[in-house]
């Protein structure tokens, strides 16, 4: 009899715990509607190191509760199936030591301190196709479940992925918010050199498009071997110049240029695209240089090159971020790439 009433307990308490459990959608505008934007979470298609930074003002209905685990669903603009794919996941999370308004660029000055609440081996089930949004119902959702709990007692949480795939890199798109605080970058005159011809532009950008608190990366197409150097100037030149002389035959050069980086040349990885120099710049997070204009233009150096690039004009945005959500992604040369106001919709698990 005794037996029987301590199995009896211990169900009770158990089904009491399991009905506690409570999830909390973040940020609230997406917690029951798709997000506007798609992102990727490591250990979903794709190997990797994120850092993701919700400020407190998403995070009041976990005060002084326990958060148990993590809940991500597929973007429900994409529509056909999502395969399978199994890696080892560690998951972090601890107070976030910078305002993810203004993120710093150094993961480790996010998050100082962080509790380790998952290491282990993940295996997701492919994704049939949709119809549309499916919300936070499985099998369109990624579910991490805490080996130990972490209690939330207030302030921002920075929480920190990085996961290592052992099957095929996939593209698989996972559902998000963004606030829409990009610049422009406009092309100005024209590209010369041997990439041309496929290309029309070989100055090429990707990242936030100079949002405050940005990081936005600038491509040369080039060839390996070569070298690659970015120009920076505040204005245009009154006319273009002509590098015909130079033995730049067709060449123009547009920008009254004070400053420039070297980059070496890698190759891409996509076919067709070739090798790619590459700098990044970090736009600062301060309303001092909303709307600031730069101008950039690329140089390839090789032993039978010497051509340029279009020019383009890179304009700060216009809004400081006001989402209180970033991710960094830290790249494969240990470099990190800083997206202010935008993240994935998060399920908080919490009791």
């Amino acid at each position: 009899m005794r037996l029987f009433y301590f199995a009896w307990l211990l169900v009770a308490t158990s089904s009491t715990e399991l009905a506690a459990q409570q999830l909390l959608g973040v940020p609230s505008q997406a917690a029951s509607a798709d997000g506007n934007s798609a992102t990727w979470i490591p250990g979903c298609g794709e190997s990797g190191t994120k850092q993701i930074l919700v400020g407190a003002e998403h995070l009041s209905a976990l005060h002084g509760h326990t958060i148990v685990g993590l809940v991500f669903r597929r973007d429900g603009a994409w529509l056909p199936a999502l395969p399978s794919s199994t890696g080892h996941w560690t998951v972090k999370i601890g107070p976030c030591a910078s305002d993810p308004n203004s993120p710093a660029s150094d993961l480790a000055v996010n998050l100082p301190s962080s509790s380790e609440v998952f290491r282990g081996n993940v295996t997701l089930p492919g994704m049939p196709s949709t119809n549309g949004y499916a919300g936070w119902t499985s099998p369109h959702i990624v579910e991490i479940t805490f080996s130990s709990g972490y209690p939330y007692s207030g302030g921002a949480l920075a929480i920190e992925i990085d996961a290592a795939l052992s099957t095929a890199s996939a593209y698989f798109p996972m559902d998000a918010v963004g606030q829409e605080i990009r610049g422009t970058i406009d092309d100005l005159g024209v590209a010369c050199g041997p990439r041309v011809a496929g290309f029309v532009r070989t100055a090429l950008s990707s990242g936030a498009a100079f949002a405050p608190g940005a990081t936005t990366q600038l491509h040369c197409l080039s060839s390996s071997g070569n070298a690659t150097v970015a120009c920076f100037g505040a204005t245009l030149l009154p006319a273009p110049l002509d590098l015909t002389p130079l033995g730049a035959p067709g060449c123009s050069w547009y920008i009254d240029a004070f400053t420039s980086l070297g980059a070496t040349p890698q190759e891409s990885g996509v076919e067709g695209l070739g090798a790619l120099g590459t700098v990044r710049l970090q736009v600062p997070s301060t309303a001092a240089v909303l709307g600031a204009q730069l101008y950039a233009q690329w140089l390839e150096l090789g032993s039978t090159t010497f051509a340029s690039s279009q020019a383009v004009r890179l304009t700060v945005g216009p809004q400081l971020p006001t989402l209180g959500m970033a991710q960094l992604e830290r790249l494969s040369d240990g470099s990190v790439h800083v997206a202010p106001a935008c993240g994935p919709v998060i399920g908080f698990r919490y009791l």
